[in-house]
């Protein structure tokens, strides 16, 4: 179904020969298959008017799951945060303190369970009578960190978060990549105003209001990557998800919409928490404009997630 999708889409639109579509097709497969299950970055945002003028608690999300999955360093992965900051609506950055990543203490309960505590950057933004209306972006960018695969000379497979470049004694590198996250969600105060950009590699900005999304209707999305319109074409396939723990649980369906000339748009068919993401993976080449990373890695990953809450 997926794959059929696919085709007929791109024969539509590019009118691109059968040769051609069925390329895409296994690429699009391909991307799909490595990109659905790595690790998302992304920002929750609760708002609360029950006592005026009301206050949003900010808090990150790591992992799979909407909207609460791991903390921010666990056997599952780790990222560390270099900035979390409330935006105003007239551009102007507040930042707020990082979450404190460490690994922590194990406390065993009496039944055989694990608790350990955590800082999943939990903030709370109170309104005052001095509140600007428009739209608030918090905003959270993950550091730069390369993941490194190789075999060592006495023959043992080893992972660290170093390049390649630092690493000494190794025989084989299986892979090396450098991966960088961004968040962002979004609250209008009083009234919806159009965000501005965040000066992200990958950028990913909302074309419509974000605070008043109800089920059933359609939200739309502007990418870049590097200022230049992802696309479909012969350069790649970049696309859009959309998945909420309200939507293809526990089947792991999410929603997904192609990315052409730098837009793209989903029906968002339930209410709660949505996370819209897009991932781009580039390789490293001395012709391209990651050149400066060759002999560090050989691929760069970018993740960017949008969150909002949407309304019955």
């Amino acid at each position: 179904m997926l794959l059929a999708t696919v085709s007929n889409q791109l024969k539509q639109e590019k009118k691109m020969n059968k040769k051609s579509i069925m390329c895409f097709t296994l690429i699009a497969a391909l991307i799909f298959s490595t990109n659905v299950f790595a690790h998302s970055l992304w920002v929750n945002l609760n708002e609360s008017f029950s006592h005026p003028p009301g206050h949003v608690i900010s808090s990150l999300g790591w992992g799979h799951s909407v909207p609460m999955d791991d903390f921010l360093m666990s056997k599952g992965g780790a990222v560390t945060i270099e900035r979390y900051d409330l935006v105003g609506p007239d551009n102007s950055k507040t930042a707020m303190p990082l979450p404190v990543i460490k690994q922590e203490k194990v406390f065993e309960s009496k039944t055989g369970m694990n608790i350990v505590t955590g800082d999943l950057g939990l903030r709370k933004i109170s309104l005052t009578e001095d509140t600007q209306p428009g739209t608030y972006q918090v905003i959270a960018e993950s550091k730069a960190t390369f993941f490194t695969g190789y075999v060592d000379k006495n023959g043992k497979v080893k992972m660290t978060t170093k390049p390649m470049d630092k690493i000494k004694g190794a025989k084989k590198f299986n892979y090396s990549t450098r991966y960088k996250a961004v968040a962002k969600s979004y609250m209008g105060i009083k009234k919806w105003t159009q965000p501005m950009p965040a000066g992200h590699e990958l950028e990913l900005m909302p074309t419509c209001d974000l605070s008043n999304v109800r089920a059933g209707g359609i939200v739309s999305f502007e990418a870049s990557l590097n200022g230049k319109k992802l696309n479909c074409d012969m350069d790649g396939m970049n696309y859009l998800l959309a998945k909420s723990n309200t939507y293809g649980v526990p089947d792991g369906f999410m929603l997904s919409a192609y990315i052409m000339d730098g837009k793209a748009r989903v029906r968002i068919p339930t209410a709660g928490e949505w996370v819209v993401i897009v991932m781009v993976q580039k390789e490293v080449t001395p012709e391209n404009e990651l050149k400066d990373l060759v002999g560090k890695c050989t691929m760069v990953h970018y993740g960017a997630t949008v969150s909002m809450n949407v309304k019955p």
